[in-house]
């Protein structure tokens, strides 16, 4: 091997581990594709392409969303019009403005993109797709409200697929952009993301704003992604706090009775479910309710024992159209190679597949208020889940190996560890069961104590029978 080559591939080897240090230095993820792996499954990577508008330049210029374009210069036009106004500056002007305030942070706005994301473009192209798009997404998520589209220029089914569109990861852009274009217009970026987020509804309920507890989210997917994990403050449009939640306050309890049930299985070897899916834990009294007191937070799971049955609490979901584009992306985001969570999301969606195995689940988690399915049929929903569950990567270690790399191995499982030890009891499913054909219906409580008072009676003649004095 020649002096030159080994040169050239020592400096290969430098290069990469330089390009690792600073992913390592990063504290923000960069705007980039999704996964190839997840990119080269064609059943996951159809929910993660736009329909009809694209955000940054991944989707930049396709024939497919032109319609998308037209939107985009539109609010675009608005929005600069509108910022002259408030500076008193005509739109000419404003618009030079504004434009050279990108051009001015472009390598700054470049690092946040991987190379492959803006690969083909200059920086001059590049800082125009951003200007565009940034002003038109800040005009978007302003005025987004499902009830009155036409505030947009837009009919209802075209709004819906935009405010999906805007949750994909690959049409993201990052915060650092809007807090540019913003940065004189007097712009609550809070307010905006959290109008986004509750279509419309923040203008509707006297300016209410909902403020995740993760002030550096990095783009809409983030923002979204941390409403339904972290604490959650909501406040008024004066800055009083109308309600304040911070995970582990409501599940002081449960931590409580986790702590004390890895004492008791921290010698024993827990590698596997013996119960299948709610129809299995409702054959031993356990119920699913719903957690109807910050029920959007997917962490607020519980369960609870009893003598004659469990209970297991679970968030609210409502599943639309939507809910297939926004899970997967969820899922592909925590798996980008700089994103460090540690898998909440994933960790969540498989939780609930352990829980279903087909529409007779589905059905069951309707019943108890948990699930909203608009998806069509039950069978639809159980396959989300299903499919879901084919692709996460929680799925590839026991579920009861102790890692800290990922969430599953805390709170998620200790509650699967706690319906374990319910449903492995004899006493206790030998109870639950005698209550639950007894006493399940008041039919079936009256046709108990009669038979029992007919027994009682029965005896008692023969009782007098016998001995008459």
């Amino acid at each position: 091997m020649t002096g030159a080559l080994m040169d050239t591939r020592f400096s290969q080897l430098k290069e990469e581990k330089e390009r690792f240090d600073q992913s390592c230095r990063s504290s923000i993820p960069k705007i980039q594709r999704v996964p190839k792996f997840l990119q080269q499954n064609e059943r996951f990577y159809k929910y993660c392409s736009p329909k009809i508008v694209s955000f940054g330049p991944i989707h930049h210029n396709k024939d497919s969303l032109k319609e998308g374009e037209h939107y985009k210069r539109l609010w675009t036009s608005i929005f600069v019009a509108e910022y002259g106004e408030q500076n008193d500056q005509d739109v000419d002007q404003s618009y030079k403005i504004l434009f050279k305030k990108i051009e001015d942070n472009i390598e700054e706005l470049k690092n946040m993109f991987t190379e492959d994301a803006i690969e083909g473009y200059n920086d001059n192209d590049l800082a125009w797709i951003l200007f565009v798009d940034g002003c038109s997404l800040i005009y978007f998520m302003e005025n987004v409200d499902h009830q009155r589209p036409k505030a947009l220029n837009l009919k209802y089914d075209r709004l819906m697929y935009i405010w999906r569109d805007a949750l994909l990861l690959e049409n993201q852009l990052p915060r650092k952009i809007l807090e540019i274009l913003c940065e004189e217009k007097g712009v609550d970026l809070n307010f905006i993301y959290s109008n986004y987020s509750n279509m419309g509804q923040s203008k509707r309920s006297g300016e209410v704003v909902i403020i995740v507890d993760n002030p550096k989210f990095f783009h809409i997917l983030d923002f979204n992604r941390s409403f339904r994990l972290s604490s959650v403050i909501i406040q008024n449009i004066v800055g009083q706090n109308l309600m304040e939640t911070r995970e582990g306050e409501d599940d002081h309890d449960i931590m409580e009775e986790n702590k004390t049930l890895n004492q008791k299985h921290s010698n024993e070897q827990l590698n596997w479910n013996t119960y299948k899916s709610i129809r299995d834990l409702k054959t031993v009294g356990i119920r699913v309710v719903a957690n109807k007191t910050n029920n959007w937070r997917w962490s607020d799971i519980s369960f609870k024992s009893k003598w004659f049955g469990g209970e297991l609490r679970l968030p609210i979901f409502l599943f639309n159209d939507v809910t297939l584009y926004f899970f997967r992306n969820l899922i592909a985001y925590e798996m980008c190679p700089d994103v460090h969570y540690d898998y909440e999301c994933c960790s969540f969606f498989s939780f609930m597949d352990s829980l279903i195995d087909n529409a007779e689940d589905v059905k069951e988690l309707r019943s108890a208020g948990v699930f909203q399915n608009l998806l069509g049929s039950d069978e639809e929903l159980a396959k989300l889940f299903n499919d879901l569950g084919d692709d996460l990567p929680t799925k590839m270690s026991s579920h009861f190996s102790p890692t800290n790399a990922v969430t599953y191995s805390k709170k998620y499982i200790m509650v699967k560890r706690q319906i374990e030890t319910h449903y492995t009891n004899k006493w206790k499913t030998w109870l639950a069961q005698v209550y639950n054909t007894h006493f399940n219906t008041p039919w079936a409580m009256i046709a108990f104590l009669a038979a029992s008072s007919a027994l009682v009676l029965t005896f008692l003649q023969t009782w007098f029978t016998i001995r008459p004095n």
